[in-house]
């Protein structure tokens, strides 16, 4: 009995040789009507699981403030009766990255490819599938929301919606000197005096202090979400399209005051927005993201005057041009997007890309080095 069990997983395991073989072949001649996609998901997982393990024990990198390897967050969809997961919708997908102290990191990408995931992920708001993240040389992925607790000074967020991330029933006074109180970053009785001094630095005037947030309009509102967050001293602070709810001349008074506020406290960014022109002015470096994963990151002016995968170019080609006698050509991207519970085999963008080859249909390409610090996933650099 225990014979025939042996040969069997000999004869499975040449068999398998047999179709990795076949695959090679249908890559070196170009000819994939014979490739085995089954084979290669195998073989793609194994060698993903290799880089993670090697990963886990790699050293951190002592300039970076924040080091994220191979982070994930899928969402169960649906369980078996005992609680296993059947499906998942895979929000974010083997993303890494690296930030320094001082440095805005930019991370553009269309709605749905899981950008505020992956910054809320990060600062614990969503408990991590897998992956490390590194805040200050330390792995705060598999901390306790008790553990997380002392690092909520020095990470904090800015949401996306002015309106309904503020508390109604309570003054601008009120909202700015909990977090104050509760972390007891100054003394009780000068908690009025330092909330004060906060709301001057983001632009908020001393009467303020006993409205309530109905009293105020949109831009008004996000300097006082500013202001909540920098209330206790933050060190990296996620910035979930502060803007993207505001008319274009506040926009540019917010985007000023962020800068400024980063100068005067040497604060570290994680900016994300689907808006270039914002990204550009704002970011030393960025990343792009497409259906959870990075598809290509650099620093900004490698980015901009180079951008190397053809999701990056679609999206810088449908910036407006300011210039009406500069005629720009535009790339558009035909079929819908699709969904990250059932995301395409190869590589994710080969169903709207307009540079697609047969290889992209079958094989996802290694997110790799192709200048210094600019990475890209993409088959037309293979």
């Amino acid at each position: 009995m225990q014979n025939n069990k042996v040969n069997t997983a000999e004869q499975e395991r040449e068999l398998f040789e047999q179709r990795v073989a076949t695959n090679k072949a249908a890559i070196d001649s170009g000819d994939f009507s014979n490739f085995d996609d089954e084979v290669e998901f195998t073989l793609e997982q194994q060698r993903k699981l290799e880089q993670i393990e090697l990963d886990k024990v790699a050293p951190t990198n002592p300039e970076a403030i924040l080091e994220v390897r191979h982070l994930k967050k899928f969402f169960v969809l649906k369980k078996t009766f005992l609680g296993k997961p059947l499906s998942s919708l895979k929000a974010v997908d083997d993303v890494s990255f690296m930030v320094k102290p001082g440095e805005t990191l930019g991370i553009v990408g269309e709605s749905g490819c899981g950008k505020t995931t992956m910054g809320r992920t990060i600062l614990k708001l969503h408990e991590p599938t897998d992956g490390q993240v590194f805040f200050e040389g330390e792995d705060i992925a598999k901390y306790s929301q008790k553990d997380m607790r002392a690092l909520r000074t020095k990470m904090q967020i800015v949401f996306q919606d002015p309106y309904s991330s503020l508390p109604p029933r309570s003054t601008v006074g009120d909202i700015l000197s909990e977090p104050v109180k509760v972390h007891n970053i100054v003394p009780q009785s000068e908690v009025k005096d330092y909330v004060m001094d906060l709301m001057e630095q983001c632009g908020l005037r001393d009467y303020y202090y006993e409205r309530y947030p109905h009293e105020f309009s949109g831009g008004q509102r996000q300097r006082i979400c500013i202001a909540r967050a920098l209330a206790v001293k933050p060190k990296f602070v996620v910035c979930d399209e502060p803007v993207s709810a505001l008319d274009v001349s506040i926009q540019a008074q917010i985007i000023n005051l962020l800068k400024k506020l980063q100068i005067e406290r040497n604060l570290t960014y994680l900016f994300i927005s689907h808006d270039l022109s914002v990204v550009k002015y704002i970011s030393d470096k960025i990343g792009i993201m497409y259906l959870g994963s990075m598809v290509e990151f650099g620093n900004k002016t490698d980015i901009f005057n180079n951008p190397l995968h053809p999701y990056t170019e679609a999206l810088f080609s449908a910036v407006p041009n300011p210039n009406p006698d500069e005629k720009t050509k535009k790339i558009v991207l035909t079929g819908d997007i699709p969904s990250p519970a059932n995301p395409p085999k190869g590589c994710k963008f080969h169903t709207r890309c307009p540079r697609a080859m047969e290889i992209c249909k079958h094989i996802a390409p290694e997110y790799k080095e192709m200048g210094e610090g600019h990475f890209c996933a993409c088959h037309l650099y293979d």
